[in-house]
């Protein structure tokens, strides 16, 4: 998949003043585009305080982060629309997030050539949508 550098958001990264949280910036926008009202803006803002994950697995093509919270549904649900994929450099992400029983996992995946590295999390990542219906001719929409 060809991208254009015109085509993407610029890459998100912590503020020096940020509190510390257990999801880098950028996966923290996943979330928040692929929750749309599934999670409130309180529950949001309290997922990006944990500062401690409960489990992180590398899988050698992505990984699974999961948080704990009492403000999230025990009902299971999957979050995946609107698709959203990050890039950083060469390397093109995807992203579903997983609710239920008190946690989120969140799961990047490889989404390109070329696969996600074990230190995708420490790179500058673009978050972008990636919509068939979008008005750029490489399916991707940037986030303004």
């Amino acid at each position: 998949m060809e991208l254009a550098a015109d085509n993407l958001a610029r890459p998100i990264q912590a503020s020096r003043d940020a509190p510390m949280s257990a999801f880098r910036p950028f996966e923290l926008e996943a979330i928040r585009l692929m929750s749309g009202t599934v999670l409130s803006a309180e529950m949001q803002a309290a997922i990006g305080t944990i500062e401690t994950a409960e489990h992180y697995d590398y899988t050698g093509s992505g990984y699974y982060l999961t948080v704990k919270h009492a403000c999230l549904a025990s009902e299971r649900l999957m979050l995946h629309h609107p698709l959203v994929i990050g890039i950083a450099g060469e390397i093109t992400a995807g992203f579903v997030a997983y609710i239920g029983d008190g946690t989120l996992t969140l799961e990047c995946h490889t989404w390109g050539a070329v696969d996600v590295p074990a230190d995708f999390r420490e790179r500058p990542v673009a978050i972008a949508l990636l919509s068939p219906t979008a008005p750029t001719a490489s399916g991707i929409q940037p986030i303004t």
